[in-house]
């Protein structure tokens, strides 16, 4: 139980901005198979915010969240979501208008975590290298 809050902490870091309420409860992990398979999860109204849609979200729920992850490469080896059973109630709004400052700024940051990313890879090969040189 101590390893689900952790990695519902973890998690909530990462999709806490969509979703509400998320807790170890929630989640089942399989660990040996790479699997964290959320359940029931509500989406909060600002879910779709960033996104600058002419719409506004009423209520979202989402059935079944996996998430796949590559423990043994977890550096350099991709997350896979699949996502079953998502509903959103959305209404259509007016105040919505095209920020190019804010499209600059989102392509800086696409762009800034792929460096770190890189960065981060070549920082552990770089580790354990030594670790096998000694």
């Amino acid at each position: 139980m101590v390893f689900e809050t952790l990695v519902a902490d973890v998690l909530n870091r990462f999709i806490g901005e969509y979703v509400e309420n998320l807790d170890s409860s929630q989640l089942n992990i399989g660990i040996w198979g790479g699997d964290v398979v959320l359940r029931d999860l509500k989406l909060k109204e600002t879910c779709l915010d960033s996104l600058d849609l002419p719409i506004r979200t009423i209520y979202g729920h989402l059935g079944k969240l996996v998430l796949k992850i590559p423990w043994k490469n977890l550096y350099s080896g991709s997350v896979e979501a699949s996502i079953d059973s998502l509903f959103l109630l959305v209404v259509p709004t007016q105040d919505v208008s095209y920020d190019s400052e804010k499209e600059e700024k989102n392509k800086q940051t696409v762009k800034q975590n792929e460096i770190s990313r890189i960065e981060n890879i070549k920082l552990l090969d770089q580790q354990k290298k030594q670790i096998g040189s000694r």
